[in-house]
């Protein structure tokens, strides 16, 4: 096995070395669930949230450096436990760029800890209220960034059921920043034309279809509709100082515009609002009708308008000449340890990649990616797609899409590989085994025989294990990457 073809290299002596046979490795193999002490893995930085549930921690890994929030609650007997792992399977579910990303859990015993990314920029709440409302770039850009991760749900057959601007974080306090929605607790798994009939929500943002206990996920679209508004206006439409009041006025007062907010807001928004907040659902656009609105339309960007596009699609071209270890390594330090800044312009790309927002790329879309970019180099589409697809599914999912288009070179620090060394080196001992290999693996049902080859590739002192130089060789080795 090799990343490369020695010049003169016989053909049979690279079937024998090669480790090429196709791999099944999704983001969801890394996303461990432990039973341990938080210490093990992480230093407790602060305090940084208060819930019903528990507390939030800001936390270091230890391996990496990097910070992270750790949703922690207490275990009693008053305490669901699968009530709690549903969010957990859900997280582990998606992946999506506008969707908050799960890295582990972590059974204390005492507590149940589910560690996240860490947003630093706040709540959406709360910018509204700092600023009273947004101009309408800014509240179509977030709306963009919202409507593509509940569309991505709602193709999933996945309802959030309790959208508001508390459940949506930026990801920084930079301009630019985007958004990430959170707080999976109460979604639900659905089936075409099934109606719910448990009331969940808040009121200001719940649907009168949920007030009445029975709906469907259009109720997504309503919530979206009032957030959108609290947007432009600063307060939502249905205001009351009681829920009866306010559930009354869900029910049945007509959304207005008359305050001295809206005067500046064009007619295309308030005609979206107007379409999100139909009370009859079966009228409501889906959402898949509010991402083609032209309104949310705007701010998605053409793969042809970005300059690093082409480097990018080529990188994605280039990504089959890797070798399998290294393949499973970008994958885990894109999923694990990268923070989401550092792949604003891949998200981009994504998006613009993603024709019909179901927050995944099928062959078609990006085979059209690559000739909008002009990357008229030979390349074989099938190839190319079948190399990005590491689960299998059909499909280049978010993850995966990073990790065949990122620079390796910017995101593989020698800290990084080190982290993901030891994610692999179970015991400590500072060699990786095959059988370790196996056990970080387990869950993607890889071949034994494929880690076994993987080893050896690495081995250069052939004592059977592969020690971090040797792994910082293979994983350094120049291919055809950019």
């Amino acid at each position: 096995m090799g990343c490369f073809k020695l010049k003169g290299q016989k053909e049979e002596e690279l079937t024998r070395f090669s480790d090429k046979k196709k791999l099944s490795v999704s983001k969801k193999v890394f996303i461990k669930q432990r039973k341990c002490k938080v210490s093990d893995h992480y230093e407790i930085l602060k305090k940084i949230g208060d819930g019903s549930y528990g507390q939030v921690f800001l936390v270091k890994h230890i391996h990496s450096k990097t910070e992270r929030a750790m949703k922690s609650i207490p275990l009693s007997q008053t305490i669901d436990i699968d009530q709690l792992m549903i969010e957990v399977n859900v997280l582990k579910e998606l992946d999506h760029p506008n969707i908050v990303r799960i890295f582990e859990v972590i059974n204390d015993s005492k507590c149940l800890n589910i560690v996240m990314e860490h947003c630093t920029g706040g709540e959406l709440y709360e910018k509204i209220k700092k600023s009273n409302h947004f101009s309408e770039s800014l509240a179509s850009q977030y709306m963009f960034d919202i409507v593509s991760a509940i569309k991505y749900c709602h193709e999933a057959k996945l309802v959030h059921r309790d959208l508001k601007p508390e459940n949506v974080l930026f990801e920084s306090d930079k301009d630019e920043t985007r958004l990430k929605l959170i707080d999976f607790g109460t979604s639900k798994y659905f089936k075409p034309n099934e109606r719910m009939q448990k009331f969940i929500g808040t009121s200001y943002y719940v649907a009168p279809e949920v007030i009445d206990k029975n709906y469907d996920e259009k109720c997504d679209v309503w919530s979206l509709g009032i957030m959108l508004y609290a947007m432009l206006c600063g307060i939502p439409p249905f205001v009351g100082e009681t829920n009866d009041e306010i559930f009354g006025k869900i029910k049945n007062n007509k959304v207005s515009f008359k305050s001295e907010c809206w005067k500046c807001v064009s007619k295309e928004a308030k005609s979206l609002i107007r379409h999100m907040l139909i009370k009859d659902p079966t009228k409501r656009p889906t959402i898949h009708e509010i991402y083609l609105d032209p309104w949310i339309q705007n701010k998605k960007s053409r793969v042809s308008d970005m300059p690093i596009a082409k480097k990018t699609l080529e990188n994605m071209q280039n990504f089959q000449a890797e070798c399998n270890l290294k393949k499973i390594t970008m994958s885990y330090i894109v999923s694990q340890l990268i923070v989401s800044e550092e792949v604003n312009d891949l998200r981009n790309i994504f998006h613009s990649l993603d024709k019909n927002g179901d927050g995944k790329l099928s062959k078609e879309e990006l085979l059209e990616g690559f000739q909008d970019a002009s990357v008229i180099v030979g390349f074989n589409i099938d190839e190319i797609f079948q190399e990005c697809d590491a689960d299998g599914n059909g499909y280049v999912d978010y993850t995966e899409f990073l990790t065949a288009a990122s620079n390796w070179q910017k995101i593989a620090s020698r800290e990084r590989l080190k982290a993901a060394f030891n994610a692999y080196d179970q015991d400590g001992n500072g060699k990786i085994s095959p059988q370790e290999l196996v056990n970080a693996l387990k869950s993607s049902g890889i071949d034994k025989k494929l880690i076994k080859d993987m080893i050896e590739a690495a081995d250069t002192n052939g004592d059977g294990e592969m020690d971090f130089n040797e792994f910082e060789q293979i994983m350094m080795k120049a291919g055809n990457r950019v």
